[in-house]
């Protein structure tokens, strides 16, 4: 019986506080180290007062470069088919069924948006702690790789409005998200990313990093 004693006085010690210690230090030897990413990406976005799931998926690009602003381009295919790239203060949508790219300027909010791209890829603890509350959900398996389960709460009044949560899976081996959930202020809607096929450090050009529009393509610079 006493031989069971110390194993259950270390399962009362505060473990997940150690975890999320080693989830920062992991993610800050991958941030460290970051560049590029590319990878398959899937997207679920859930609409909680109809109770509906819109699904996709395509392919990711970040590019984050030491002194300089994140650039993504995201991909979807299919029938729905659409693109968003992110460079500087804009951020570009590209519908081609409609043939049209809608082109915002985020000036204004733009802390807003580094925010959201600090749940990226290629962000420190430090960046991370700065602009959110995070907790430990647990130790979670996604597609079979060990993950820290990290729930991350923004500090900003103005990133509240927008979104009330985020969750984020980050490999043990990679120290990048594999899964994020982005939960919005508003009635439970929430959109469900997973990645596959992740390649880091990979060159990628700033043309790569560009939409490439056809010929014909009508261009909006709606208000946000």
């Amino acid at each position: 019986m006493f031989r069971c004693v110390p194993f259950i006085v270390l399962a009362a010690l505060p473990l997940a506080a150690q975890s999320l210690d080693d989830a920062y230090a992991r993610i800050d030897q991958a941030a460290a180290q970051f560049k590029s990413v590319t990878a398959d990406i899937k997207r679920n976005v859930h609409t909680a007062v109809i109770n509906d799931d819109e699904r996709d998926q395509g392919n990711i690009k970040v590019l984050r470069e030491k002194g300089r602003d994140t650039k993504m381009l995201i991909q979807f295919t299919g029938a729905d088919a659409k693109a968003v790239a992110i460079d500087g203060s804009q951020i570009s949508l590209y519908t081609p069924k409609e043939k049209l790219v809608q082109v915002y300027d985020i000036g204004a909010k733009k802390d807003v948006v580094d925010q959201f791209l600090l749940l990226g890829f290629g962000a420190s603890s430090k960046e991370l702690k700065d602009n959110y509350n995070i907790t430990l959900a647990g130790m979670e398996a996604i597609n079979g790789e060990n993950t820290w389960h990290l729930v991350l709460i923004p500090k900003s009044a103005e990133a509240l409005k927008n979104l009330k949560k985020a969750e984020l899976w980050i490999s043990q081996q990679t120290g990048l998200p594999i899964q994020q959930k982005f939960t919005t202020s508003s009635g439970g809607d929430y959109h469900l990313v997973t990645y596959s096929n992740m390649k880091q450090n990979v060159p990628l050009s700033d043309n790569v990093m560009k939409l490439n529009l056809p010929h014909g393509v009508k261009t909006e610079h709606p208000k946000l």
